[in-house]
């Protein structure tokens, strides 16, 4: 990959803008990448070189999956404790937040656990090479 489609722009983000502005972890950041490299990624998903590789399972909503979204994740729970309210029951309903799991991946593991699931080579390489020069100018 060229050196280029590493570079990106970190831009900070407010999470809360009624908390403290001061507060270093009340703000998120986002990188903008390069187009070219946008077009990159598209490029690869729509050859569909990896799609027999990358399954998820039928329960999972969003992330990438066609014609499943946020409507459906929301959708499931809902009507779910709708049905155990109108029968008389009560449901228990609990939540977990991963998102700052991803702040932390390794992607050394990540590459591997690729190639373990059968990715191609040349596709986990031009990803290991991409991750690579990701770097903020």
């Amino acid at each position: 990959m060229p050196k280029n489609f590493g570079n990106g722009i970190s831009i900070p983000l407010i999470k809360d803008k009624t908390g403290n502005v001061n507060n270093v972890d009340n703000y998120k950041a986002i990188t903008l990448s390069p187009v070219i490299s946008k077009l990159v990624e598209m490029v690869i998903g729509l050859l569909d070189i990896c799609n027999d590789f990358l399954t998820t399972d039928s329960l999972q909503f969003g992330g990438f999956k066609d014609n499943v979204g946020c409507a459906n994740a929301i959708f499931t729970p809902k009507s779910t404790v709708s049905y155990f309210d109108e029968t008389g029951s009560s449901a228990v309903v609990a939540s977990l937040d991963i998102r700052k799991a991803f702040d932390r991946v390794n992607h050394f593991k990540l590459y591997n656990s690729l190639l373990r699931a059968g990715v191609p080579v040349v596709i986990v390489d031009v990803l290991c090479d991409w991750y690579y020069n990701f770097h903020m100018p």
